[in-house]
């Protein structure tokens, strides 16, 4: 892969076209995220992994309000924060240069770029960095991962950064 776009489109995830679908609405139902991003039902952790990523291939949000919706049902769940992790990354070269994709907990892989952009957001009173995924989603960076990148972010006046598909993404 040359180029940004064809790095974009292999990686991109499969995802419903659940704004296709015309679902009755369901209201709350007994599912919610963990602030570690893992899946409960009625309390209990659900830990098969491939439930979880169908569930996660009908998740959007909008308006802050978390759904899975099919074609028939649309019904609200709770996520505590963010209903992804980011748990490793790699560097992969593109003809602008080189472009940091990250990983989630589902084992997805996101390239840090305008389509997939880092944003900084508080969580229990502290800045950390979010990846903004599609369908109103996000992935919250791991402890770990974090501190591999301020390890190897380039400082500015601003801050500090990291270079990604050409494009500076600050950490703070």
């Amino acid at each position: 892969m040359n180029s940004l776009t064809d790095l974009v489109a292999a990686l991109k995830t499969p995802h419903a076209p659940t704004e296709k679908w015309q679902p009755s609405t369901c209201g709350l139902i007994d599912i919610s995220i963990d602030s570690q991003a893992k899946w409960h039902h009625q309390g209990s952790e659900i830990t098969r992994a491939g439930l979880v990523k169908l569930f996660a291939s009908v998740l959007s949000c909008k308006n802050g309000i978390y759904t899975l919706t099919t074609p028939s049902e649309q019904c609200v769940i709770d996520v505590q924060d963010a209903p992804f992790l980011i748990t490793a990354w790699y560097i992969h070269p593109v003809d602008i240069g080189s472009v940091i994709v990250c990983e989630d907990n589902l084992g997805r892989h996101w390239p840090l770029c305008e389509h997939f952009p880092l944003e900084i957001k508080q969580y229990k009173g502290q800045w950390v960095p979010y990846l903004m995924l599609p369908h109103g989603l996000t992935a919250r960076l791991q402890r770990n991962v974090y501190y591999q990148w301020a390890d190897i972010a380039e400082q500015d006046i601003q801050g500090a950064y990291l270079n990604s598909a050409n494009t500076r993404y600050y950490l703070t």
